[in-house]
């Protein structure tokens, strides 16, 4: 627990003012980047290929000819890049900080080189892969990199999407991402990822409801900050460098239903809250949106 309290107290220094903000992203991106331009790629990568694989022989999203948006491309812009290593799809980058790293890019791709008999994929969709990842190794900056994949990078720190075509994309998809967005925000921003599909078009997310304190404290439950009530939780733990919103499962499902999409698919990634207090705020959710820790949501836009 002391790492946990001292992590958050660092993160809330680093939230403090725009220079400090400024630093913790250098830090991060600096130190992030050699991490990933030499390391392993995470197992979890590999995963995320083969869920996107088995959407696509579920649902036919994606497949050649769509345009995708992925939302809060991050490093290394992973859902967008790996759809189009498998099918001839154009896409929208969008994100709100500019974390690009090339280099992490090229290593974990380099690795998913000699990986990519591990996945569903068949020998055409492999062939693919192999040719596409020799001609982005070669690329020398994003430029040369968007122009062969027909990407378009966005760049908004407001986060919104109202300034894209409406009803103009057949796919959107994140990773990691919704969490982080403003719980005040989370219902428009869902409305406006609705707009952007076209009729029959698909919207996936991997939504990770989880503490991320406790990346720095292993110690902790999961689901660490079910324990404390709203105002605790302001004061002493939350911080605009690594926000969560702490919206729960059954949230998630409300404001994705009132935009009209239908869901066709939900996964839900448990967690062992075994001696865990739940403080008031979050008694009235039940076992399920309590125990989830990672949410996989698949709808479709009505026709």
């Amino acid at each position: 627990m002391f790492k946990y309290c001292v992590s958050a107290m660092a993160l809330k220094v680093f939230s403090s003012s725009h220079l400090t903000k400024r630093t913790y992203r250098a830090l991060g991106n600096t130190l992030g980047g050699r991490r990933r331009a030499a390391g392993q790629m995470p197992t979890h990568y590999l995963n995320r290929i083969n869920r996107m694989l088995r959407l696509a022989k579920s649902y036919g999203v994606p497949k050649d000819g769509d345009k995708l948006i992925e939302l809060g491309t991050g490093w290394l812009h992973w859902e967008a890049i790996v759809s189009r290593l498998f099918f001839n799809v154009s896409g929208i980058l969008f994100d709100v900080w500019d974390n690009r790293q090339l280099n992490g890019l090229k290593n974990y791709l380099e690795q998913l080189d000699h990986m990519l008999d591990l996945l569903d994929a068949d020998n055409t969709q492999q062939t693919s892969a192999h040719k596409l990842i020799a001609q982005i190794k070669e690329a020398k900056d994003y430029q040369d990199l968007y122009k062969l994949l027909d990407f378009e990078y966005v760049l908004d720190p407001r986060g919104s999407l109202n300034l894209l075509k409406k009803e103009s994309v057949d796919l959107v998809v994140s990773a990691g991402v919704l969490e982080h967005i403003s719980a005040k925000g989370a219902s428009d921003f869902v409305d406006s990822i609705a707009a952007l599909l076209k009729p029959g078009g698909y919207s996936v997310h991997s939504i990770n409801i989880r503490d991320h304190l406790r990346q720095y404290d292993s110690t902790v439950s999961p689901k660490q900050y079910l324990q404390y009530p709203h105002w605790v939780w302001s004061l002493l733990f939350d911080n605009e460098v690594q926000y969560i919103n702490r919206i729960q499962r059954s949230d998630w499902l409300e404001l994705f239903r009132r935009t009209g999409l239908v869901l066709v698919e939900e996964e839900v990634e448990t967690e062992d809250l075994s001696g865990l207090k739940v403080a008031k705020a979050y008694q009235k959710y039940g076992e399920t949106d309590l125990r989830c820790g990672g949410l996989n949501l698949v709808h479709r836009k009505p026709v």
